[in-house]
C-alpha cells in the first residue's frame, strides 16, 4: 500500500492541485492564489495529523473510502454544473482518479477484513464521523479562503460568507449523485 500511496495516489493528488491552480490562474488572474492557498494551508494543516487517523488500519481505510467518495461526488457535481468545456474535462478527469483511489482503498480494506474482520457498528461509526467532517471542515475551510480572497467577484451587494456558503451547498446538494455516493459508502 505504501508504494501505491507514494507512487500513484500522492502524485495524482498533487497533479489535481496543480491543474486546478493553472485553470484558476488562467480564468481568474486577479485571484491571489498563493495568498489564499497559504491561508488555507495554515488553517487546514493542523487538521491533518497522525492523531486524526483511526487507530485501526481497517477503520482508517474506511475513512479514506469516505473521503474519496466525497471528492468523487463533489467533482462529479461540479462537472455537471460547469458550462466551460476545459473545466468540465478537468473535473471529469479528477473524478475518474478519485474513483480509482476509492477502489484501491476499498481493495486494501477488503484484504484486511478477510484476515480479521472489524464489526459493522465500528465501520458505521467511522462512516458517520467522516461524513460529518467532510461538511464541517474540509469544504468549509476551502470555501472560506476563496471567499476571503475573492476581490471584486461578489461586487453586487457583497453577500456574506454564510449566504454564499448556503447557496453553494444548496446548488451542490441539488445535483449531488446521492445514489452513487450511497453505493460507495455501503460497501465497506
Amino acid at each position: 500500500m505504501a508504494a501505491w500511496l507514494t507512487g500513484q495516489w500522492e502524485p495524482e493528488e498533487l497533479q489535481h492541485g496543480a491543474a486546478l491552480k493553472a485553470y484558476v490562474q488562467a480564468v481568474w488572474p486577479e485571484f491571489p492564489w498563493q495568498q489564499a492557498y497559504d491561508s488555507f494551508f495554515a488553517e487546514y494543516a493542523p487538521l491533518c495529523t497522525v492523531d486524526q487517523l483511526e487507530p485501526d488500519p481497517r477503520l482508517e481505510l474506511v475513512a479514506r473510502c469516505v473521503v474519496e467518495t466525497g471528492t468523487t461526488a463533489y467533482y462529479h457535481t461540479l462537472r455537471e454544473l460547469s458550462r466551460e468545456p476545459v473545466l468540465t474535462d478537468l473535473l471529469g478527469r479528477i473524478r475518474t482518479d478519485e474513483v480509482g483511489h476509492y477502489k484501491h482503498f476499498f481493495q486494501y480494506f477488503r484484504q484486511l477484513q478477510d484476515g480479521q474482520p472489524v464489526g459493522r457498528a465500528r465501520v458505521a461509526r467511522v462512516l458517520h464521523a467522516r461524513l460529518r467532517e467532510l461538511r464541517e471542515s474540509d469544504s468549509d475551510v476551502a470555501l472560506r479562503h476563496v471567499y476571503a480572497h475573492k476581490g471584486r467577484l461578489f461586487a453586487r451587494g457583497d453577500p456574506s460568507f454564510e449566504a454564499v456558503s448556503r447557496r453553494l451547498y444548496a446548488l451542490v446538494s441539488s445535483r449531488l449523485p446521492a445514489d452513487q455516493a450511497v453505493r460507495m459508502l455501503l460497501r465497506p
